[in-house]
């Protein structure tokens, strides 16, 4: 690559998390405690309206490597060497953007949690990886701690000596951008962090930062789990082990609910210590920095903890705040965009034309479209269209569903039903199928459809599968 064409591009930098919930940064009665990240939105671009292709890990992170949405790329379900089922990892003749970055002349770098198959990155020729499933090296989601209060469920540990995994990333991280800031080529540089997915490890004084959380306290649109009515029937039952929240006293909320929020409080001085070495680097300039999440979480609403076969804000919705050199600072974007067209929109804006159309600012969509396929190795087949006021959501073997967040913005109210909807329901549904025909989605045509939580193997819904440990 010649120095005229590294002297046109922009680095990218992009600081993924997993799991983390757009109100923590959008809703101002939200309590979580965010300096650093609050101050990074000041000077940066807002996309206040920016959602997941669908929530759940594997799939999440296959659309925005890849910029396809699952059935394209063929990754519906999460994949990890060991510990889910089933075993697979992205097709190998699927090129993500980091190779086609790394072709068009960046060095790229990964640190932290691919999740897309073990070892992967480095079968795709990227060569600079670093604490990462991603490489060929195992590891667990925490570093050398010691844990007071140790929970499997709910799913929690108070830290009180060490440093998690995520922390000694981003230390690595820091010490690699005085380098990556100082070589002719540009980079890109993906930062892809546990946090603050549970199990929520997080070091005692963040933990303490939520001390004040009343006893009772459980989200407005709480209710006792598998009990709301006109629900899909992959609502009605925990699929997984940790879908079972029925044993969770209040306190028990309390504490989860105060361990989630101090781990994004922890990533939050982690990101501000990252942000602040990436200025000292000189990278305020030349570079596109974003920071975003896979998907968001449930923490209580409806009753779930995780995530699920659904489509409620809580999961969908996701923080993207995106910074570029000549961006205009502290300002709130009202479009709604998707996570798959992620990469597109930072290379468009590092200066390059990798599929530049579907960057955030070539459109001005009015509405997101979601999938959902597979949940650890289970048949859930769900689409879904979010406008401004109206959600639907469509399964070829389960009930519809249509929310006004209007007048309902807990999504407690099915109103599919509704006569008075009708004209609703069929525009959406209409709108949802001309997305999917032109998707190339397979859903929209004529099919068999096993049932509501079957397994790819022919076993039944009724059947748990035990993961591995």
């Amino acid at each position: 690559m010649s120095t005229d064409i590294a002297s046109k591009k922009h680095n990218i930098i992009l600081f993924i998390t997993d799991q983390w919930r757009w109100d923590t940064l959008n809703d101002p009665r939200n309590p979580a405690k965010l300096p650093n990240l609050q101050a990074f939105r000041e000077e940066a671009e807002n996309f206040r309206n920016a959602f997941t292709t669908v929530p759940l890990c594997t799939p999440a992170r296959g659309s925005l490597f890849t910029g396809r949405l699952p059935h394209q790329n063929g990754t519906l379900d999460n994949v990890q060497g060991k510990a889910f089922y089933p075993h697979g990892k992205l097709h190998p003749e699927q090129t993500t953007y980091l190779e086609r970055l790394q072709d068009d002349g960046y060095h790229v770098a990964f640190i932290g949690k691919w999740h897309l198959g073990d070892g992967t990155i480095l079968e795709r020729g990227i060569k600079d990886v670093t604490l990462s499933d991603g490489a060929s090296t195992p590891l667990t989601e925490q570093g050398d701690v010691t844990i007071g209060e140790p929970r499997k469920s709910p799913w929690y540990g108070t830290i009180t000596d060490g440093e998690p995994l995520d922390g000694i990333r981003v230390q690595e991280a820091i010490r690699m951008l005085p380098q990556l800031a100082a070589a002719e080529k540009p980079f890109c540089l993906v930062v892809s962090l546990h946090a603050p997915h549970f199990p929520h490890h997080v070091p005692e004084r963040f933990v303490a930062l939520y001390d004040d959380l009343p006893a009772d306290f459980v989200p407005d649109n709480y209710c006792e789990p598998f009990t709301e009515e006109n629900k899909p029937l992959a609502q009605s039952r925990p699929w997984h082990a940790v879908h079972d929240t029925s044993h969770l006293s209040s306190e028990d909320w309390r504490r989860t609910t105060q361990h989630y929020w101090g781990f994004c409080s922890y990533t939050d001085e982690l990101f501000g210590n990252f942000r602040q070495a990436a200025s000292q680097a000189g990278l305020d300039d030349n570079s596109v920095f974003a920071f975003t999440s896979d998907h968001g979480e449930m923490l209580g609403a409806h009753g779930w903890f995780d995530k699920g076969p659904f489509f409620y804000e809580e999961v969908m919705r996701i923080p993207m705040l995106l910074r570029t050199p000549n961006c205009k600072s502290g300002t709130t974007r009202d479009e709604f965009v998707s996570f798959h067209h992620l990469f597109p929109t930072l290379i468009e804006r590092a200066g390059g034309d990798l599929d530049a159309g579907r960057s955030f600012y070539r459109t001005e969509a009015d509405a997101a479209f979601y999938v959902y396929d597979a949940y650890q190795g289970r048949q859930f087949r769900f689409r879904g269209i979010r406008e401004a006021r109206f959600k639907y959501a469509w399964s070829p073997h389960d009930i519809e569903e249509l929310y006004d967040l209007q007048s309902d913005p807990g999504e407690r109210l099915n109103l599919a039903n509704d006569p008075a909807r009708a004209d609703t329901v069929a525009r959406l549904k209409k709108r949802l199928f001309d997305w999917m025909s032109k998707e190339g989605d397979w859903l929209a045509g004529p099919g068999h459809h096993p049932p509501v939580g079957s397994y790819i193997d022919g076993r039944g819904r009724d059947e748990q599968h035990h993961h591995p440990a």
